[in-house]
């Protein structure tokens, strides 16, 4: 079976963690066996070249899609592909599109990503099959747009656990690679400076935590890895609220060093606050090392979190309920810690790259069926 995988999202050498769920999907059906050929972009900073990369992706799209021959086109990021697909169908009605929905495809988290949903709807509509991360995200897409297009579950590429793993008795080597006291213990998150991701939230809470337990300041300390629009808004936070000796910042990382990351820390934090985290990936990869999380209570989280087992969860967009789940985490014993960290890592494995990429084949084989 010959497959299309169209993205605009795509990891490059300079944004290596940049649409590597999609990669990701690449190279699992390849190791299914089916023939994978690609019309992606990568991330470009500067508006002029966004616009023609655009352009040039379009094109490529409706070129491909018109002479390629294939099986099948499997569409990543719905809202920012759907026009030259749909025009693609229109020219080439034997076209059979498979749409992977998730994030800001559904739930658009600013005004200007509203202008997509009339062109989404429509693709949704004329693909033949929608594939979605959770169980939580498949509700939200029945419900929005009310299609009788099938919709079937796939977890966004999996955790790789060639990258992802337990190596907590490297830790204070895995310290030292970053020169970080091993005097302390670390709280981490891992995301982007931008609207709906809660780094806002998680300095309030943070700043609130150690002002009620100020005995904490000389042990724990929060990294803080990411960058994005809000990158001046963060460090201008963090300074205001007298967090800059207990808040360490790293920009984006390779995946291999975000894996030493995890399981340095102790706690992962995912303050997200978007309707749209369709699964939240990141939180899987915490688990995965073994780290347990703290999380907001939303989206496709609730998909693999068990409060009290592999994590705990508080209130999307509440510090003080943050504060408060941080306060619930120092007064558990360390073998309760333990636990948890062990059933995070159990939790993890049931997304498994290697375990669930039948998943994934068994979607196209199924379409390949109905021809």
């Amino acid at each position: 079976m010959k497959i299309l995988l169209v993205s605009n999202m795509y990891p490059s050498k300079e944004f290596p963690s940049y649409g590597v769920f999609v990669q990701n999907t690449e190279t699992i059906l390849a190791n299914e066996g089916f023939q994978v050929e690609k019309a992606v972009i990568q991330k470009k900073t500067a508006k002029w070249q966004k616009a023609l990369g655009y352009a040039g992706h379009y094109a490529n799209v409706i070129r491909k899609g018109m002479s390629g021959g294939y099986d099948a086109i499997y569409v990543h990021y719905a809202a920012h592909n759907a026009l030259p697909l749909l025009m693609l169908k229109k020219m080439k009605p034997s076209v059979r599109i498979v749409t992977n929905v998730h994030g800001s495809d559904v739930v658009p988290e600013v005004p200007s990503q509203e202008k997509f949903q009339p062109n989404v709807k429509k693709l949704l509509e004329q693909s033949s099959v929608i594939i979605t991360p959770s169980r939580y995200y498949e509700g939200l897409v029945r419900e929005k747009y009310g299609v009788q297009t099938p919709i079937r579950i796939f977890p966004s590429g999996g955790v790789n656990d060639a990258v992802f793993y337990p190596d907590k008795e490297n830790k204070k080597e895995l310290m030292a690679r970053f020169n970080l006291d091993p005097a302390f213990r670390y709280y981490g998150y891992v995301g982007r400076m931008d609207v709906g991701k809660g780094w806002d939230h998680l300095l309030h809470g943070f700043a609130q935590f150690l002002r009620e337990h100020p005995e904490l300041k000389q042990e724990v300390r929060l990294i803080m890895v990411g960058s994005g629009k809000d990158d001046a808004k963060f460090f201008k936070m963090k300074t205001e609220l007298g967090l800059d000796e207990s808040v360490i910042h790293f920009p984006l990382m390779k995946h291999a060093d975000l894996a030493a990351i995890y399981n340095i820390i102790d706690l992962f934090i995912f303050p997200t606050t978007r309707k749209g985290e369709s699964l939240g990936l990141v939180g899987l990869e915490a688990m995965a090392c073994k780290t347990p999380i703290l999380a907001s209570r939303i989206g496709g989280i609730l998909d693999y979190t068990v409060e009290g087992e592999n994590g705990w969860l508080f209130e999307p967009g509440n510090p003080e309920d943050l504060a408060r789940g941080l306060a619930a985490y120092e007064q558990l014993s360390d073998q309760q810690k333990s636990l948890a960290g062990q059933a995070a890592y159990q939790t993890a494995q049931q997304y498994e790259q290697k375990k669930i990429q039948s998943k994934l084949s068994a979607i196209f084989h199924e379409l390949e069926l109905t021809k």
